[in-house]
């Protein structure tokens, strides 16, 4: 809540005008270990929150791994949509895709990644993930794209 109308100010013209906000402009945080999503969270909204990942240095803590943990959303489902770049966490993710993990399912890196990222210093990953307070109604549209198995990519082969 503001403590004044936000358009209470000089050189108002009365005009509410669109803006932007490049997601190259998104810093996050970083530290010595992993940060928790929250850290790229970039807008929040009265049911959602956005969040950027974005080309950023890796955890620099000498025994850090740099992989995110495994976790479980248990306020929101996540959807994620991988823009560019090298997505450590996943395997056979590619840009283009979404992904979809529904809330209180647990999920983290795929099987090698872990190993992957120790001794990584940085990433060049650019995502968005957006997660919704209220459960996701899936389409008959959107099921069309979905990759059938991608539940089972955690699984080690």
């Amino acid at each position: 809540m503001y403590g004044y109308h936000p358009f209470d100010l000089v050189g108002w013209d009365g005009y509410n005008y669109p803006y932007a906000f490049s997601i190259h402009d998104f810093e996050p945080i970083t530290g010595r270990i992993h940060m928790p999503p929250p850290i790229h969270q970039q807008f929040e909204g009265k049911n959602f929150v956005v969040c950027s990942f974005v080309p950023r240095m890796y955890d620099y803590h000498p025994d850090s791994i740099p992989a995110p943990y495994h976790h479980s959303n248990i306020d929101a489902d996540e959807i994620l949509y991988y823009v560019d770049g090298d997505f450590m966490s996943r395997n056979n993710i590619n840009k283009g895709q979404f992904t979809l993990h529904p809330g209180g399912v647990p999920h983290g890196p795929h099987p090698g990644a872990i190993e992957r990222s120790i001794g990584k210093k940085e990433t060049s990953e650019l995502a968005v993930m957006i997660d919704p307070f209220n459960p996701l109604k899936i389409t008959k549209e959107a099921l069309k794209y979905e990759v059938k198995d991608y539940y089972t990519s955690w699984i080690s082969k």
